[in-house]
């Protein structure tokens, strides 16, 4: 039995992502000209829901930006925060403040910045989860901005599967986001895909701009592949199997 009020079943996204505890390594691929970042804030949602806690990696966005999705969503990042529940690292805001700095993120040597930021990630995870019997949740979004600081393509397997072996502690689950813009971003996603219990990508339409639909994604999990279409409005998203999108905006 299920109530109206969880959002796992309530809200049209996560009703159609179906994320469950044993799926402990979630992929999402950003396609060119689209958007991903309504997954991101909406398993944000539920792993708040959940009493989760939560290790946020944001490379793409600020935290202002999560903080203003996630009211609207119905959810306050920064009271998370305040109370304990959830760790913001943001890497980029992190080298503006290490200019001049021989430690922290800005770093020459790639190597040692991704092992900074690895030793980081676990660290706070170690935090969260403490003596608690809960979970706790790692979200990078996105990993392509470690291309564009000048991660090779070794190293960024690598640092994804430093990561993700961190689900060897079942009581851990990884969300990777990477925007696919160059080679390197091929090679990482179809890693991931390939280990991935759920694998999400996010594309626009392939016949362009429509006032109706804002673009697809899909949902792929244990063999099956589901494809849905969505429309993004300012307080929330609507989804829709291809075909239905008029039926389903204006009925």
């Amino acid at each position: 039995m299920f109530s109206l009020a969880d959002p796992r079943y309530s809200n049209p996204i996560l009703s159609e992502l179906q994320i469950k505890p044993e799926d402990q390594i979630i992929s999402i691929r950003e396609n060119a000209n689209a958007d991903s970042n309504f997954i991101i804030t909406h398993l944000i949602k539920q792993f708040l829901y959940e009493k989760h806690k939560l290790c946020l990696v944001t490379f793409h966005s600020n935290v202002a930006h999560y903080q203003s999705v996630g009211k609207k969503l119905g959810y306050d990042l920064l009271s998370a925060k305040k109370n304990n529940e959830v760790i913001i690292i943001d890497p980029i805001n992190a080298m503006v403040e290490d200019v001049g700095k021989e430690s922290g993120y800005l770093r020459e040597d790639k190597d040692s910045l991704l092992k900074s930021l690895y030793l980081d990630i676990k660290k706070h995870l170690n935090t969260l989860l403490g003596n608690g019997d809960h979970q706790a949740n790692l979200i990078i979004d996105d990993l392509s901005h470690l291309v564009d600081l000048g991660v090779d393509v070794c190293q960024m397997i690598n640092f994804t599967t430093y990561c993700l072996n961190l689900t060897n502690n079942d009581k851990i689950s990884v969300v990777l986001n990477n925007h696919v813009g160059n080679k390197i971003d091929e090679i990482v996603s179809n890693n991931l895909q390939y280990i991935a219990n759920v694998h999400i990508e996010v594309s626009a339409l392939k016949t362009g701009a429509s006032l109706d639909v804002t673009g697809s994604f899909t949902v792929e999990k244990d063999s099956r592949k589901r494809v849905f279409h969505y429309k993004a409005y300012d307080r929330g998203i609507k989804t829709f199997h291809p075909g239905e999108s008029i039926y389903h905006l204006y009925k």
